[in-house]
Protein backbone atom coordinates (compact mmCIF):
# COMPACT_ATOMS: atom_id res chain seq x y z
CA UNK A 1 0.00 0.00 0.00
CA UNK A 2 2.66 2.38 0.84
CA UNK A 3 4.70 1.93 -2.36
CA UNK A 4 1.43 2.50 -4.50
CA UNK A 5 0.69 5.83 -2.62
CA UNK A 6 4.01 7.12 -2.53
CA UNK A 7 4.32 6.26 -6.64
CA UNK A 8 0.75 7.99 -7.02
CA UNK A 9 1.66 10.92 -4.97
CA UNK A 10 5.20 11.10 -6.74
CA UNK A 11 3.09 11.18 -10.22
CA UNK A 12 0.46 13.69 -9.37
CA UNK A 13 4.12 15.83 -8.17
CA UNK A 14 5.35 15.19 -11.55
CA UNK A 15 7.72 13.15 -10.56
CA UNK A 16 7.80 9.57 -12.46
CA UNK A 17 11.18 8.48 -12.08
CA UNK A 18 12.32 9.07 -8.08
CA UNK A 19 13.40 6.71 -5.82
CA UNK A 20 12.25 7.30 -1.93
CA UNK A 21 13.84 4.90 0.72
CA UNK A 22 11.12 4.43 3.71
CA UNK A 23 11.98 2.79 7.22
CA UNK A 24 9.04 2.09 9.71
CA UNK A 25 11.35 1.60 12.78
CA UNK A 26 10.39 2.05 16.48
CA UNK A 27 10.64 4.85 19.11
CA UNK A 28 14.04 3.64 20.10
CA UNK A 29 15.94 4.02 17.03
CA UNK A 30 13.74 7.24 15.91
CA UNK A 31 15.09 8.92 19.08
CA UNK A 32 19.15 7.84 18.32
CA UNK A 33 18.03 9.18 14.59
CA UNK A 34 16.72 12.35 16.04
CA UNK A 35 19.22 13.14 18.68
CA UNK A 36 22.09 12.99 15.90
CA UNK A 37 20.68 15.46 13.93
CA UNK A 38 20.17 18.02 17.21
CA UNK A 39 17.11 17.31 18.44
CA UNK A 40 15.42 15.53 22.03
CA UNK A 41 13.48 12.66 22.50
CA UNK A 42 10.96 10.89 20.41
CA UNK A 43 9.09 12.08 16.98
CA UNK A 44 6.73 10.69 14.61
CA UNK A 45 8.15 10.93 11.52
CA UNK A 46 11.67 12.32 10.01
CA UNK A 47 13.11 13.09 6.48
CA UNK A 48 16.61 13.45 5.02
CA UNK A 49 16.56 14.91 1.88
CA UNK A 50 19.21 13.78 -0.59
CA UNK A 51 19.67 17.09 -2.35
CA UNK A 52 17.80 20.69 -2.25
CA UNK A 53 14.61 20.54 -4.02
CA UNK A 54 14.86 23.90 -4.90
CA UNK A 55 18.44 23.36 -6.99
CA UNK A 56 17.08 22.80 -10.07
CA UNK A 57 20.77 22.83 -11.80
CA UNK A 58 21.70 19.54 -10.54
CA UNK A 59 21.33 17.20 -13.61
CA UNK A 60 21.05 13.32 -13.99
CA UNK A 61 21.80 11.49 -17.19
CA UNK A 62 18.52 10.38 -18.90
CA UNK A 63 16.99 7.37 -17.39
CA UNK A 64 18.50 7.81 -14.30
CA UNK A 65 15.86 8.15 -11.41
CA UNK A 66 16.47 11.15 -8.88
CA UNK A 67 17.03 10.01 -5.34
CA UNK A 68 14.61 12.29 -2.98
CA UNK A 69 15.91 10.86 -0.23
CA UNK A 70 14.99 8.82 3.05
CA UNK A 71 12.11 8.73 5.16
CA UNK A 72 11.60 7.27 8.92
CA UNK A 73 8.32 6.83 10.56
CA UNK A 74 8.02 5.90 14.04
CA UNK A 75 5.39 2.31 13.78
CA UNK A 76 4.81 2.86 17.96
CA UNK A 77 4.03 6.77 17.47
CA UNK A 78 1.24 5.28 14.35
CA UNK A 79 -0.17 2.82 16.47
CA UNK A 80 -0.79 5.49 19.33
CA UNK A 81 -1.84 8.12 16.90
CA UNK A 82 -4.14 6.04 15.11
CA UNK A 83 -5.73 4.81 18.82
CA UNK A 84 -6.55 8.39 19.33
CA UNK A 85 -7.41 9.62 16.57
CA UNK A 86 -9.82 6.54 15.47
CA UNK A 87 -7.67 5.81 12.36
CA UNK A 88 -6.12 2.81 11.07
CA UNK A 89 -2.97 1.87 11.74
CA UNK A 90 -2.05 2.05 7.78
CA UNK A 91 -3.95 5.44 7.22
CA UNK A 92 -1.76 7.39 9.90
CA UNK A 93 1.59 5.54 8.78
CA UNK A 94 0.46 6.59 5.06
CA UNK A 95 -0.24 10.51 6.71
CA UNK A 96 3.17 10.23 8.14
CA UNK A 97 5.06 9.36 4.59
CA UNK A 98 3.03 11.80 2.86
CA UNK A 99 4.47 14.38 5.36
CA UNK A 100 7.84 13.14 4.62
CA UNK A 101 7.34 13.59 0.82
CA UNK A 102 6.62 16.81 1.24
CA UNK A 103 9.22 17.71 3.04
CA UNK A 104 11.74 15.78 0.75
CA UNK A 105 9.92 17.85 -1.56
CA UNK A 106 10.67 21.27 -0.65
CA UNK A 107 7.77 22.33 1.73
CA UNK A 108 8.59 22.81 5.34
CA UNK A 109 6.53 24.03 8.21
CA UNK A 110 8.33 27.52 8.41
CA UNK A 111 6.67 28.22 5.02
CA UNK A 112 3.27 27.32 6.31
CA UNK A 113 3.00 23.95 4.96
CA UNK A 114 -0.25 23.03 6.32
CA UNK A 115 -1.66 25.76 4.92
CA UNK A 116 -0.60 26.34 1.37
CA UNK A 117 0.16 22.62 0.49
CA UNK A 118 -2.92 21.54 -1.70
CA UNK A 119 -3.39 17.47 -1.69
CA UNK A 120 -3.62 16.49 -5.42
CA UNK A 121 -6.48 13.93 -5.86
CA UNK A 122 -4.90 10.66 -6.00
CA UNK A 123 -6.75 7.44 -6.81
CA UNK A 124 -7.35 5.59 -3.12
Amino acid sequence: MLRQRASDFLLAHNLENAIVDVHVVGSHKIKKLNEQIGHEGVTDVLSFPQFDPKDKDFVLPPGVPRHLGDIVINFAEAVNQARKKGKLVDEQIWFYLEHGLLHLLGFHHDDGMEETYVRPKLKL
